[in-house]
């Protein structure tokens, strides 16, 4: 059987492995190709309001020639406006994308780092791109490894009970400010220029910490080290994922619980209503009853922010080696079900080495 693949140039990722497959990469040449399946394969990384209309045309393109479309969204986090329709209009998700612009007889399967929590017309499939580069990036990377090295084992006295980096949630910083937990929280917030960054990480250029660490893997972002300073001043992490949508229909994972994870830390997320809940549905265990984690229960967001620092304060009154001692089999766990599970990403990688006829 003779196969057509087209890959998009965006579409970098780790996951694809082709050493025996000629990828088509130029449309014209896809389109006019001949064979007895075509498949493609699109990534999108800038799903801005402007960049979607773009990328549903793009899409519905291949529809027109493809046996069968799979897209992996970069970033499943989406938040965007219908400008086509009104610009002051209401912010849109994941769920929206997929249910507003395909129907289910759409030849169409979509991929992504986060658990929908709402049905959609056609078939979504977690995709485990924590680490852009490699789900075993700290079993690998020379920088990585050390890093880990690290990290001081045992516990030792620290400054802080909690680390958290907020980024560009502004509100979320100003508000744990005002919560007596923040006496016991090492935390930052780059939007607002406060910053720490230890000697043994790289620092962004241009204040995004998702931006390449120019590394010799050029998928390593800044925010994918882990910063033995911040770890070895602080006994918890609370993590605050990218998007957390306002309807509460999706929840998504990143490098911000992958490095706890192999940090072997506890951490409370900040993110979506049943976030914990989806963490476990990936076969992870979570942190309760040492960390009451009702919160996860809670769809109102600013309730639920409450309820996280009053639990992260909570903690703090208690003393971190007997919690450690009782979470050591969870941490345990999940550190080896992160790297050494058989089948992640298998519902992409059965899609791609489908037919692995040489074109």
């Amino acid at each position: 059987m003779r196969i057509v693949r087209y890959i998009n140039p965006s579409w970098h990722h780790y996951a694809v492995q082709y050493p025996n497959f000629n990828i088509v990469r130029d449309w014209k040449s896809y389109e006019n190709a001949s064979g007895d399946k075509k498949f493609s394969y699109i990534s999108e990384f800038n799903p801005t309001s402007e960049r979607i209309p773009i990328l549903v045309e793009e899409i519905k393109k291949h529809l027109t020639v493809a046996d069968h479309v799979y897209v992996n969204m970069g970033e499943p986090g989406l938040s965007y406006k219908d400008i086509k329709k009104s610009k002051e209009g209401p912010y849109l998700g994941t769920v929206d994308f997929i249910n507003d612009h395909f129907v289910s007889t759409d030849a169409v399967t979509f991929f992504g780092n986060a658990i929908l929590q709402k049905p959609t017309s056609r078939p979504w499939h977690y995709f485990n791109d924590m680490f852009f580069s490699d789900i075993n990036l700290y079993n690998k990377d020379k920088l990585c490894l050390s890093l880990l090295q690290q990290l001081d084992q045992p516990l030792s006295n620290r400054t802080y009970h909690w680390e958290i980096m907020c980024s560009r949630h502004t509100d979320i910083y100003k508000k744990l400010k005002q919560h007596p937990v923040d006496q016991n929280t090492l935390s930052t917030c780059h939007r607002l220029g406060i910053q720490f960054y230890g000697s043994s990480v790289v620092q962004p250029k241009n204040n995004n910490p998702a931006e390449g660490a120019g590394l010799e893997n050029a998928h390593i972002r800044c925010s994918d080290l882990i910063d033995p300073e911040i770890y070895n001043s602080s006994y918890y992490s609370a993590v605050i994922e990218t998007i957390a949508p306002a309807d509460n229909s999706f929840s998504m994972f990143s490098e911000k619980e992958a490095k706890p994870i192999v940090g072997g830390r506890p951490f409370i997320i900040i993110g979506s209503q049943y976030h914990m809940r989806a963490f476990r549905s990936l076969g992870f265990k979570s942190f309760s009853p040492m960390i009451d984690e009702s919160y996860d229960l809670e769809p109102d967001r600013n309730k639920r922010l409450k309820m996280i620092f009053d639990e992260m304060h909570r903690l703090s009154q208690s003393k971190p080696v007997e919690v450690y001692r009782e979470l050591k089999p969870v941490l345990e766990h999940n550190k080896k079900w992160f790297e050494n599970k058989s089948n992640w990403n298998k519902e992409f990688l059965d899609a791609w080495h489908q037919n692995q006829s040489i074109i």
